[in-house]
């Protein structure tokens, strides 16, 4: 397998594993130590923040866990590799189907782009740092009535 297909690899694994609810395939997609920042819609600006690939996991399953169906499509459309790094840019649209618990609400949709930066680590391509970038969303899902 190419570097090109073995990143691709990565980058879908995260969408696997984050709509089938699994924890280790996803953080399996980072290495021990990563940098998230997730801005634009909802989000605003949001926060550029670093932590363990599993404590980033837990949030993102969890925060997936409320809705009963989620699909993450991705498409990979460049691919930069210089030596043991490389950079992404993933076209992605996302739907969350809102639980019938929480009364009767569309889908909540959004579309954008990821940047990643990948190392080349002994088990393989690892994202270190990602970006997601919400470049539109409908249908904002509810707050949580907890």
């Amino acid at each position: 397998m190419t570097d090109r297909d073995q990143i691709s690899e990565v980058i879908y694994h995260y969408a696997i594993g984050a709509d089938r609810r699994d924890a280790a395939m996803f953080a399996g997609v980072f290495t021990d130590e990563m940098t998230v920042h997730i801005r634009g819609g909802s989000f605003g600006e949001g926060r550029r923040r670093t932590l363990s690939n599993h404590k980033f996991a837990q949030q993102v399953i969890s925060n997936l866990s409320r809705f009963p169906v989620t699909q993450h499509s991705l498409n990979v459309y460049t691919v930069d590799i210089k030596g043991d790094e490389a950079h992404t840019l993933v076209y992605m649209q996302a739907r969350h189907f809102i639980a019938e618990s929480e009364g009767a609400h569309p889908p909540w949709d959004m579309g954008g782009y990821y940047e990643h930066h990948l190392v080349r680590t002994p088990s393989g391509w690892k994202v270190r740092e990602y970006i997601l970038n919400i470049t539109w969303e409908q249908n904002v899902a509810p707050p949580l009535n907890r």
